[in-house]
Parts: structure tokens; sequence; C-alpha cells
């Protein structure tokens, strides 16, 4: 202190007499100085920093990357217990259980390595149960939680998309912290976390307004994914078409509507009845649950589709008329005929006569009577069928069951 003040006195003394352009020239240049010390210490500590973790990493990689390999591979196909997963890393016995990486960065750096290698193709293979014991193992999940937990917005996303492509349980606490948050992609990682829990009260976020005024296509894929994961769990898939009859905007009714029918859920279709008939003014609604009821089978729906046939719109129209096809009960023929016979739109008419085409014996029967006694003006619907090119589309498919084109390790 004395030095300083001694030559900081010195120095001040030195340009007292000068201009004060040429004492502001001195500050700043000494300024700059400064600052290019403090910078060049600095850049030592993260140089430092920087190869200490190198040499960690090498160390790790030295030690703990074969381990990593074997466990991502075929040959760790069948299931293994935790002692012969601590032998492939050579771990003792006697340490199970303890803390086996010392500290955060240890922790951080472990995961980091293991997560790079299982987003690879090198995790096709790998069984599943055994990953989630090499991670308890080494106390990721407790760490993972934590940085969701205490961490920085930035390092919260990152644990958070480590723990769902693991496919680990989250502390329901956590989740509903996250789904506080200010900021939209934690409130909807949080969510979609949450759809791996067991119980439908622990999904309370699709029944709030949030989710009901901001939904969009990548939250019905996400959802997909995710309830993909859970049949693939084992656990009960929630009741979409309850959250169907909660929401209010068309496009999240619409959304969760598909959803069944990519699920298989007949078992709640009952309950889009009174949406049927409340919601007749969303048009998309109406089309979404004539779909689903058509894919899934629900023939007790029937009546009320054919009542509702030629009060709709020519889109909804052509909707109901598919899924009156799929039930394929014999009870729907007039109406197919009426969706013809009572519409000047050439669309509605040609997939109504597209329908009776696929409406069995008693269908194609009609339809041959259509083209017999029809005009010349409506020859031109009948040419479809006879085109071999053209006739191969004729058909309907039987179901939208979700089926994902690729598996990964997101929603294998």
């Amino acid at each position: 202190m004395a030095y300083s003040t001694y030559y900081l006195q010195y120095a001040i003394g030195m340009f007292a007499d000068y201009p004060p352009e040429v004492k502001v020239a001195v500050s700043v240049t000494v300024m700059c100085l400064i600052l290019m010390a403090i910078m060049g210490f600095a850049l030592i500590l993260l140089s430092r920093k920087e190869k200490k973790l190198r040499k960690i990493r090498m160390n790790f990689e030295e030690k703990f990357g074969k381990g990593m390999d074997f466990m991502l591979s075929a040959e760790a196909q069948k299931l293994m217990s935790t002692q012969e997963i601590a032998a492939v890393f050579g771990i003792a016995k006697e340490n199970i259980g303890k803390d086996i990486l010392k500290n955060r960065r240890e922790k951080e750096i472990f995961v980091q390595m293991f997560y790079l290698r299982f987003i690879t193709e090198r995790s096709d293979s790998a069984n599943r149960n055994n990953i989630t014991a090499l991670l308890y193992l080494f106390g990721i999940p407790e760490y993972l939680e934590k940085e969701v937990s205490l961490r920085s917005m930035k390092r919260k996303v990152d644990a958070m998309g480590k723990i769902r492509t693991f496919k680990l349980p989250v502390s329901p606490w956590v989740i509903n912290k996250l789904l506080n948050s200010k900021y939209l992609t934690v409130q909807r990682l949080a969510m979609y976390s949450n759809i791996m829990l067991s119980s439908d009260s622990d999904l309370d976020y699709f029944e709030t307004d949030f989710f009901d005024k901001h939904c969009c296509i990548k939250d019905e894929i996400e959802l997909a994914y995710s309830l993909q994961r859970r049949r693939r769990a084992g656990l009960k898939l929630p009741n979409l078409a309850r959250w169907a009859n909660i929401q209010k905007n068309e496009r999240s009714q619409c959304m969760f509507v598909r959803l069944m029918r990519r699920f298989d859920e007949l078992e709640y279709c009952d309950q889009l009845t009174e949406l049927f008939k409340t919601q007749h003014r969303k048009k998309k609604l109406i089309e979404e649950i004539s779909r689903t009821w058509g894919y899934l089978h629900y023939t007790d729906s029937e009546d009320l589709l054919i009542d509702a046939l030629l009060a709709e719109p020519d889109d909804t129209k052509v909707a109901i008329m598919h899924a009156l096809t799929r039930f394929a009960t014999g009870k729907s023929l007039h109406a197919l005929l009426e969706g013809f016979t009572n519409t000047t739109n050439p669309h509605v008419r040609f997939e109504a006569l597209r329908c009776m085409y696929n409406y069995g014996e008693a269908g194609r029967a009609q339809f041959d009577e259509l083209e017999r006694n029809a005009e010349e003006g409506d020859r031109k619907f009948f040419d479809f069928f006879k085109n071999d090119i053209t006739l191969e589309k004729i058909g309907l498919d039987k179901e939208q069951a979700y089926h994902p084109s690729v598996e990964t390790v997101y929603n294998g």
C-alpha cells in the first residue's frame, strides 16, 4: 500500500504541470495497461483451467471410455447386476454406493462423455435397464436433478434434455417449480418430462389456459413422442378425451382428438359425444372427431353421424362419410347415397362414390346401379374407378396408429 501510494503520488506530481490533453492521454494509457494486465492474468487462469479439464477428460476417457462403449454395445444386451456393471468399470465391490465421482465437475464431464456416446448409433442395441443402473451407480440422476433445481437457466435446460434422453424419473416438486418459470422453453421441457410420471394428476399442465392458448404443432409432435415413451415404459396413457373437453381453443381440442386415434383410445370415445353435439360451429373439430370415431370403429356414434351428415359443410361431410365407411356395419348405405345425390359439389360427390365403392358388396351394387343410370355429366366421376393408376388410390386406409418412422433414443 505504501509503495502504491508513493508511486501514484509521484506519477501525479510528474504530470501536474502538463496540459489536460496530456493528462487524459496518460490516464487512458495507464488504464489500458492495467486492463491488459488483468486480461492477461485471466487468460492464464482460463488456460490453466482448460488444461486441467483436458487432463481430467483424458483420464476419464482412459478410465471409463471402454466401459461406456461396452455398456452401449450389443455385448451388454443381457440384464446385468450393479456388481457386474461396477466390474466393467473396475470399481471394487466395497465402493458401490459411495461417491465414485468426487465433485460436480467430474460428474459433469462423465455425463457429457456418456451423453455424446448415447445419442450416437452405438446406443441402438443398449439395454435400457443396464443404462439406468449405470447412471445410478455413478450418482448421475441426483446430479442432474440438482442441476435442474439450482443452476442457471442454460444449465437447467441442458440437464432437463439429458434427463429426458436417459428417461430418468424427475422429482415432481422439481417439475412443479419449473412449470412456474417465466421462460416458455423451460415450461415446455418440464411439461414433457412430467408425461413420464405415472399419475394423471401430474399432467395438470395440459389443463391450463397457458397451454390452451399457446399450443402448436411442435407440442403435438413432442407429446406424441412422450406418449410413445410412456407406453413403452408400461405406464397407463392419460385420458386424452378429457383434455379435449377441458380445452376451449379449437386447435388444442383437435390435437388431443387426433392423438386419441394415434394411441388407440377407443374406451374414451363416448366422452367426445357431447363435444360433437355442442361444438357444431367448430368445423375442424367435428371433422377430427368423425375421423377418430371412424378409425377406432366407435360404431355407437353411427346414428349421430348419419343425422349430422347433410347439415354439415362439404369438407365435414367427406370426413363423416369416410367414418361411416370404416364402420362397415351396413346401416349407412342410404346416407352415402344421399351424400352423392344431395349436393352439387364435385369433390363431395366423388368421395361419396368412393365410399360406396369401398362399402362391401351392398355398396358396390349401389355403385354399379348409379353408374348404369348416370347422366352424361356425371360419367366423369366413374372414370376414376376404371383407370388402373387412379384405382390404386380409391381404397381407404384402415388405421392411423402411432408408429415412429425411426427408432431413436428419444422415442425407442
